[in-house]
Formats: structure tokens, sequence, C-alpha cells
């Protein structure tokens, strides 16, 4: 393969800082710090470095227009380096080429396309959370005349309640079958799972602030969740800080069965309404996707299920400006069974 000949995709010229040089754009590339984002379950996991030799920053470059042998030049990379880089993509499915065009097949998010995402995100956000204002007081008084043991109170379980289990970590699965049509997420190498690189300007936050749901063994006995923004600095503090782990596995709440039943019973519920307001917003969705041109290198379903991040990352703010939720402090739940 002559690298010499490739060509790449030109894509979102309104936000790739058009008027710097190449040289220029690719320096602040270098320099920016990405995350990279995966939905899946199980073992279903990219199965090499995307960081390493600035892989995921490869991407980024090519996301943005950029010419592969300009960001070769740059990164120190050889022809021989760049050939081997563009085949291990193309092998693990984060890459396609067309002809001489390079096209990422992964959700790549710069910081000024993520202010976009959320602007977009904003009609869908508060339908959402209107709903799940309307529903509220139903679900508070199942809440108390279910009489949990233990119980800290609805308040201290708004967050997750309203957020988590309506919205992302009890709900998402039903969503990508129902409203994507998805029996399988994408297939990569063998494995299934949604991809993403993610701009990070707060390192110790999840990129843009998105809300999300973790889990993790921390001994023999116990998982550990984490539901909130701020998991990146607390996986660190947790590894880390024993101080900091013993009380977070003091004060968590633990997840009985009782509950977790009650948390199915509710997401279940809501979710023929989650879905309607999903519907009724199809070709707005679809609109978005074409108007931000991410159709032009990924598919509507990996694009959505990670819009859908941003969508009820924003409606969780309005009911927190509405006073409709609380989120803890720190931006992080935690649970454990």
């Amino acid at each position: 393969m002559k690298t010499i000949v490739y060509t790449i995709f030109l894509f979102l010229a309104g936000v790739s800082n058009a008027q710097q040089s190449p040289d220029n754009q690719i320096k602040i590339i270098l320099q920016t710090e990405y995350h990279g984002s995966i939905i899946s379950k199980g073992d279903n996991l990219p199965d090499f470095d995307r960081k390493k030799d600035n892989i995921d920053k490869f991407l980024v470059a090519l996301h943005y227009g950029i010419n592969a042998g300009d960001f070769m030049r740059n990164a120190g990379w050889t022809e021989q380096m760049l050939d081997e880089k563009v085949n291990l993509l193309i092998r693990k499915g984060w890459l396609l080429q067309e002809g001489q065009q390079l096209k990422p097949t992964v959700f790549i998010v710069t910081k000024n396309e993520g202010a976009m995402l959320y602007e977009y995100a904003r009609p869908l956000a508060d339908a959402i959370a209107s709903s799940i204002e309307e529903m509220t007081p139903g679900i508070r008084e199942k809440y108390r005349t279910r009489k949990f043991d233990p119980d800290p109170g609805f308040d201290r379980l708004s967050f997750l309640i309203l957020s988590d289990v309506l919205l992302d970590n009890w709900q998402i699965m039903h969503m990508e079958s129902i409203f994507l049509k998805q029996e399988n997420r994408p297939e990569r190498h063998g494995k299934f799972y949604y991809a993403g690189i993610m701009e990070n300007p707060e390192e110790e936050y999840e990129p843009f602030r998105i809300y999300g749901n973790q889990s993790g063994r921390i001994n023999d006995s116990t998982w550990l969740n984490i539901y909130g923004n701020n998991r990146i600095s607390a996986n660190g503090r947790l590894k880390n800080d024993k101080a900091f782990r013993d009380s977070v596995l003091a004060d968590a709440y633990k997840l009985t069965p009782e509950i977790y039943a009650f948390f199915e019973e509710i997401s279940e519920e809501y979710r023929p309404e989650l879905i309607k307001i999903l519907e009724d917003n199809r070709e707005y969705s679809m609109g978005v996707f074409r108007k931000t041109r991410y159709s032009e290198q990924i598919r509507f379903e990996e694009f959505f299920i990670w819009w859908y991040h941003f969508i009820y990352t924003s409606a969780t703010d309005i009911l927190s400006s509405r006073c409709i939720l609380t989120i803890p402090a720190g931006g992080n739940f935690y649970y454990h069974y």
C-alpha cells in the first residue's frame, strides 16, 4: 500500500479549525487529551491498544479531514508504520478505505462537536425531562409504599432512579433493540461493541460530563457500581487510596433483590414513553445525523447510541435544575450488591 496516495474524507468543515494549517491542527490534536469510550457487555472489548503510537489521534485527524501523510510526518511515523496502522484499524473495524478515502468507522467527537450535540439534544432532553417529571410523584408514592430496608429515602436515590434506571443502565439495551432495531452491537474483530473517541478537556470527569454506569469487583463478595460523571477520578482513588475506598464501601447503597425488582418495574413502566419520544423525533434525529455529517462516516445506530448519552445527560441536568432529582456533590452515586 502506497501511503502517498491517501486522500482523506473531509468532515465537519465548520468545526475543524479550517483556517489553521494542517501542521498546526495536528500539533493541537497531538497535545489534546482524548478518552476512549466503549459500550459493551462481557468480554466484548477491543483487543488492541487504541492509544499506542497515537492511533486514536490519527483517527481524530482523519475525522478532521487531515491528510494521512501530514499526520505521519508530524507524529514521527514512517511510511511503514502508517501502512501498519491503517491495516490494523481496517482489520479491527475502526477504519474503512473506499478507493483512496480513509473513513473512521467509530464515533469521534471534539470539543466543538460536543457542544453542538448538546444543542441539538435539547428538544429531546426537554421532552424526556418533562415526561419523567410528570411520572415522579407516582414513582415516589410507589417507593414509599414498598418500605424497603435499608431505606435511605427517595431523595438520596433520586439521581440513580430517575437517571440511571429510567434512562441508562436499566434501559439502554431495550432502547437499542426497540428503537434502533439492533439485535447485536456492531461486530468488530469478532467482538460486539460501540466505540468512541471523545475529546476530554476535564480529565478527571467523563468527556463532556456525560453520566454513565460501570461495575467492578472490589473483593470476592462485592461488586461496586458507580453511576455519575466523575468516574475517572473515582477509579484512580479507589485503586490507590484505601481510606477513600473504605469510605465509599461503607457509604455505598446496598442494592437488594427487592429494590432491584422495583427498578426493573419502573424502568419497564417508563419504557413505552421513552420509546414514543424517540420515535416521535426519529426524523429530527435523522436530520441531525445528516446535518452533522456523521452520516458520511458511521451508521445511524452508531451515531445515535452515543448521541443518546448527550440526550439523557441533558435531561438529567434539566431535572436537577427543576429540583426533581439530586445529583451527588461529587458527581457519582455508589451502590453495591
